[in-house]
């Protein structure tokens, strides 16, 4: 995660300690586990961002945000688009979120969203905004859940029908 990553989670006001945790609470009331079912995993990426954002306090202003909505909304956004998908495993690593499993049923759906194929992961994955390599090292998806962190969000609970 990066600073502009924290700063899209989070939403602060200024560059100060207290409009920090103020932006924390804001968060944590709008996506706790009791008021939000995909709560869980969003709180994990929030925890994230306040505490990189908390120790490069100094290092960031509130004006690198970019976005009119933040990363967590976004993600929260397209993953409730998908949750319905039948064998189809969801991760948030970092500020990306990839797709494993029987996908290929739904190709059309996935690229309507603006999902990517990763030919050598197999996997298909979400980013927002623009994002440029700095190295040709080609990463594995263990590298990438080691750096960044690894989220599996929890599919739709599907009732089974008895016959």
């Amino acid at each position: 995660m990066n600073i502009e990553q924290a700063l899209n989670v989070l939403r602060p006001s200024g560059n100060t300690l207290d409009e920090l945790k103020s932006a924390y609470r804001q968060a944590c009331k709008k996506y706790h586990p009791d008021v939000n079912p995909n709560g869980l995993e969003l709180m994990k990426v929030i925890n994230l961002a306040y505490d990189f954002l908390k120790k490069n306090l100094n290092k960031w202003n509130h004006s690198q945000q970019t976005n009119d909505k933040g990363i967590d909304e976004v993600l929260q956004d397209i993953f409730d688009k998908i949750k319905h998908f039948v064998n189809v495993k969801s991760e948030v690593c970092g500020s990306w979120l990839w797709l494993s499993g029987q996908t290929w049923r739904y190709k059309k759906e996935l690229k309507e969203l603006g999902f990517k194929w990763a030919p050598k992961k197999h996997q298909w994955y979400y980013r927002q905004g623009d994002y440029k390599k700095l190295s040709r090292h080609a990463w594995s998806m263990d590298e990438i859940r080691f750096r960044f962190g690894s989220i599996e969000l929890e599919p739709e609970l599907r009732e089974s029908i008895a016959i």
